[in-house]
Order: C-alpha cells, then sequence, then structure tokens
C-alpha cells in the first residue's frame, strides 16, 4: 500500500495502552495536518489500527495519527 503508515512498535503500544488503562488525562503535543504544533490535554480513550496507520482516540471523538503524536505526558516518542 503506497503511503501507509508503519505499524505501531510494541513499546509504544504498551505505553499507549497503559495511559488508556489509567483514565487519566494526558498531555499530548502533535503535529496536525497543516504542519503545526498542537497541544491537547486529553484521556485516551482507544488505540486501533485502520488502513494508513495507527490511530488514537481521545475524548469528544478527536483521531490521531499516532506518528503525528511528538510527546506523550512529557514522554518524547520520537525515538519509537
Amino acid at each position: 500500500m503506497a503511503n501507509a503508515r508503519p505499524l505501531l512498535e510494541t513499546s509504544l503500544r504498551t505505553k499507549l495502552t497503559h495511559y488508556i488503562l489509567q483514565q487519566q488525562i494526558v498531555e499530548l503535543v502533535y503535529r496536525d495536518a497543516a504542519g503545526q504544533i498542537q497541544v491537547v490535554h486529553s484521556r485516551i480513550r482507544d488505540l486501533f489500527t485502520r488502513p494508513g496507520g495507527d490511530f488514537i482516540a481521545l475524548d469528544k471523538g478527536v483521531l490521531l495519527a499516532v506518528d503525528h503524536i511528538l510527546i506523550v505526558d512529557g514522554y518524547n516518542l520520537n525515538g519509537y
């Protein structure tokens, strides 16, 4: 599939699943579709794979592509 996003590494999937189970509000820093850095405070409700890559669902129905997330609650995800 052209332009497919890579699947999550196990260590990142484990960390995101931990946040889902905690149901605590976390700070997410991500790059939006326009390339701008955004910061949001929310609970991570779900983690799933769709055509095109892995996504997380936040409160209020917000979906983020995991590969656009830079930092979750102070943890830099650039190393994943």
